[in-house]
């Protein structure tokens, strides 16, 4: 899998914050935190590219 580098926004939702991959919107992570919702966006960014290099 080529490095590539990827935008996280990330956003409050209620208690929550959400972040999310404008480049592949269906990556996203929710967290206690910025930092949790980020971690658990690049491990959404990781299962999408992984689920495309599938197909």
């Amino acid at each position: 899998m080529a490095k590539r580098e990827y935008n996280i926004a990330v956003k409050k939702d209620g208690k929550f914050y959400v972040g999310y991959c404008p480049e592949i919107p269906q990556a996203r992570g929710q967290g206690n935190t910025k930092a949790e919702a980020i971690k658990d966006a690049k491990r959404a960014i990781r299962l999408c590219r992984a689920f495309l290099e599938l197909l």
